[in-house]
């Protein structure tokens, strides 16, 4: 596999135990703008390397963009960047958006 096939981020998309009702939920990863409807669970998204901006929400009830937070991503050429979202039990807030090693 070639080096630029292996560049981009890796996404972990998880909610609170106990909110099982977002298992109806589908979340949408926005990358620069473009978005992606995936499902709860971990995602590899290829990227070129430089500087990007990852936004999570998803749809719940009467909101459009329940949980809807966001964060800025520097991915190496070559590298993988992973990024973590979990949205807590309080349904009004912010997911909780960070990059992981």
């Amino acid at each position: 596999m070639s080096a630029k096939a292996m560049t981009g981020i890796e996404i972990k998309v998880r909610f609170f135990p106990l909110a099982f009702l977002l298992f109806f939920c589908k979340p949408t990863v926005e990358i620069d703008g473009a978005a992606h409807r995936k499902g709860w669970g971990t995602h590899f998204l290829e990227l070129a390397p430089g500087s990007h901006t990852i936004r999570v929400y998803f749809r719940y009830l009467f909101m459009s963009k329940c949980g809807d937070n966001s964060i800025r991503v520097n991915v190496q050429p070559g590298g993988v960047s992973r990024v973590s979202y979990y949205m807590p039990p309080w349904i009004f807030s912010k997911g909780i958006m960070k990059v992981t090693v």
